[in-house]
């Protein structure tokens, strides 16, 4: 999702999901009720592609925590490094709840109540200040 709109469809049309023209390729035969990033999707396949980026966006915040607390705790930042730890449980967790979501989506669980609007928020402030 490069530019995060999403638009929900007024009326039902019988225009069909695209989830075939995304790179998971798979036909789909639910009509498109939202429109994702250029794409009419269903319901199932938006609620997919958010679970995937969520997931994707917590993997890396892991994976840039553990660079930096790599270079903090080279530089003796001990003030920076548990900062870092902080971030990397919050992003741990967060990446756990995403999972179990996309694993309840698998499941056929359908997402009923979203939380928020599927951006991740972004680092702390002063983590950043830090930096």
């Amino acid at each position: 999702m490069a530019d995060g709109y999403t638009q929900h469809r007024g009326t039902r049309s019988e225009a069909r999901c695209e989830f075939d023209r995304t790179l998971k390729g798979e036909y789909c035969p639910e009509n498109g009720e939202v429109k994702l990033d250029g794409s009419m999707l269903c319901n199932r396949h938006a609620d997919r592609l958010r679970l995937e980026e969520r997931v994707t966006y917590w993997q890396a915040m892991l994976a840039h925590v553990e660079l930096w607390s790599g270079e903090a705790r080279s530089a003796g930042r001990k003030d920076l490094v548990r900062l870092l730890e902080i971030e990397g449980a919050r992003a741990s967790a967060e990446l756990g709840r995403a999972s179990e979501e996309m694993e309840g989506l698998e499941d056929g669980r359908h997402i009923e109540a979203r939380s928020g609007d599927g951006e991740a928020p972004p680092l702390r402030p002063f983590l950043l200040s830090l930096l």
